[in-house]
């Protein structure tokens, strides 16, 4: 019996990220394509909210809603 192997590739989401004076920035990249039939990328750097949480204070957070929702 001859069986036919497929093979399927995981695209991977990326998002790049740097921070700098305590600002967290993420990349919008965005490809454009003129008149002669060149490919422009464009990237933008744009400002996120963003803060580091401890697990200890994750998981406390998660236990308080386990809580909340068994009432």
């Amino acid at each position: 019996m001859n069986k036919s192997k497929t093979n399927h590739k995981k695209n991977m989401n990326v998002v790049y990220v740097f921070s700098e004076n305590d600002k967290v920035y993420v990349k919008n990249s965005t490809c454009s394509e003129s008149l002669d039939q060149t490919s422009t990328m464009h990237e933008e750097w744009f400002p996120i909210n963003f803060q580091w949480k401890s697990l200890l204070d994750l998981r406390k957070n998660i236990r308080l809603q386990n809580v909340d929702e068994s009432y």
